[in-house]
């Protein structure tokens, strides 16, 4: 086969591709989110294709929906039997992804090759030298890679900081934490804590209350579905959980329940069963849910990606935290990501340490990919009963080293913010006999405090 003949296979190839992806998102509008994960408009060939990817992607971006009908009253008249082909084409939708990977390679190639038959009818040295490095580029193409120039940055710079648009942070609506931790699009939290120390029972707490004004996905490896909205009405009903489970709530119980029904019911939170969802796996379903927010509850359980060597429990955990840092930036989805600590230590007299960054379970690399850890535990760690302290240990635009004491109704699975600060174990005074635990002066202020948002 001569030159000639393997560029028009090549070209066939990667049409092929094209038209699969197209017909993958015309029929099915759950593979849209996934197929803007992995790819750009530079990955189709065709003029055709690359138009119909742009409206496919705009209706997308706008909430729109994605239907063959309306993306063809988008285009125009012409465009119709170029939608009808795709839809011919595409059987089914159960394929994109490979549809997608042999779209990437085989463009990447095909623009390679025509690079080469550049580079062959270049004049000169210099002409070569910016055929190669364009030819570097495409080799080093990666998701999340953004060129900014400084012309660029400048000319961007007074959008971004616009008065009339303030920055739109995550809403904690929970003790003074919107004050002190601001958390962007595309940042990445983690949350540590030990077995039993509320993570969960937080975690929905925080998800619910940022769910008023975002869409939030949270995806659960540990609990069932049903057992999580069960506790989430525990908590924002004030009924005993303990009595939701063995079913003897009153029939006055119900009542509040139903009372409460839009409360409960409006808020887009969504509460998704992910076992053996991949970091890829997440990332696509929440494209294909619109969520704003990612929540992982929690980190360790992710599974390594398919393919490739085995991985230690080290390696997949660093593997998973640089993938929900990469899925964040890439989407500019909020990631908030729950995590197991390591084992209490303990000092030579028996006493217990409080876990700092270096607790976080089995990888170093969480607390480098993390724009925010925050850290939750008992303050008298053998206490069932014993009060929380929420400990922000990393804040990449604030102030770390805040201390938070909470009340925890474990019955309601509700958190509260405690009527008295924590002194932490560095800065107290030498008196085993001095109590943790300090009300607050008159008029004092701690750097958490702030009215909780509702």
């Amino acid at each position: 086969m001569n030159e000639n003949n393997n560029q028009l296979a090549l070209s066939s190839e990667a049409l092929s591709a094209e038209a699969g992806v197209l017909g993958s998102m015309l029929i099915d509008e759950k593979a849209v989110g996934p197929m803007m994960l992995a790819l750009t408009e530079e990955d189709f060939l065709s003029p055709e294709g690359k138009r119909v990817f742009q409206v496919i992607r705009d209706r997308y971006n706008r909430g729109e929906a994605v239907d063959p009908l309306l993306v063809a009253a988008d285009l125009g008249d012409a465009y119709r039997p170029r939608i009808a082909e795709y839809i011919d084409w595409t059987f089914t939708s159960a394929n994109a992804d490979a549809y997608a990977q042999t779209l990437k390679r085989t463009s990447r190639l095909y623009r390679l090759r025509q690079l080469g038959e550049e580079l062959n009818r270049a004049a000169d040295e210099e002409a070569c030298r910016a055929l190669i490095d364009r030819g570097n580029l495409l080799l080093c193409e990666r998701p999340g890679v953004r060129r900014v120039t400084m012309e660029d940055g400048f000319r961007e710079f007074f959008i971004r900081h616009d008065p009339k648009k303030p920055p739109e942070y995550f809403k904690w609506r929970f003790g003074g934490l919107d004050e002190e931790v601001h958390v962007a699009a595309g940042d990445m939290v983690v949350i540590g804590g030990y077995p039993s120390a509320g993570k969960t029972a937080f975690a929905l707490q925080i998800a619910f209350a940022g769910a008023k004004t975002r869409r939030v996905g949270f995806f659960s490896y540990e609990t069932a579905a049903d057992k999580l909205h069960d506790r989430t009405v525990a908590c924002q009903a004030q009924l005993s959980f303990r009595q939701i489970m063995t079913g003897k709530l009153e029939e006055a119980d119900f009542q509040r329940v139903y009372e409460l029904r839009s409360r409960l019911t409006a808020p887009g939170l969504e509460l998704i069963e992910a076992n053996g969802m991949t970091v890829s796996a997440i990332g696509s379903y929440a494209m294909a849910h619109h969520y704003d927010v990612i929540l992982v509850d929690y980190l360790q359980k992710i599974p390594a990606a398919r393919g490739g060597r085995p991985l230690n429990d080290f390696e997949r955990v660093s593997q998973v935290s640089s993938g929900l840092q990469q899925l964040g930036r890439s989407t500019g989805k909020v990631i908030i990501a729950l995590s197991q600590l390591s084992r209490m230590e303990r000092r030579k007299d028996g006493s217990i340490l409080p876990p700092t960054m270096a607790s976080l379970r089995q990888s170093g690399q969480i607390e480098q990919d993390a724009d925010v850890v925050m850290l939750l535990y008992k303050a008298v760690p053998d206490a069932p009963l014993s009060q929380r302290v929420l400990d922000v240990v990393k804040n990449k635009d604030g102030e770390s080293g805040l201390h938070m004491l909470l009340d925890f109704d474990g019955d309601k699975q509700r958190f509260s913010k405690a009527d008295q600060t924590y002194i932490p174990p560095s800065k107290r005074e030498p008196d085993p006999q001095q109590n943790i635990f300090h009300a607050l002066p008159e008029g004092g202020r701690t750097p958490f405090d702030g009215k909780e948002e509702n």
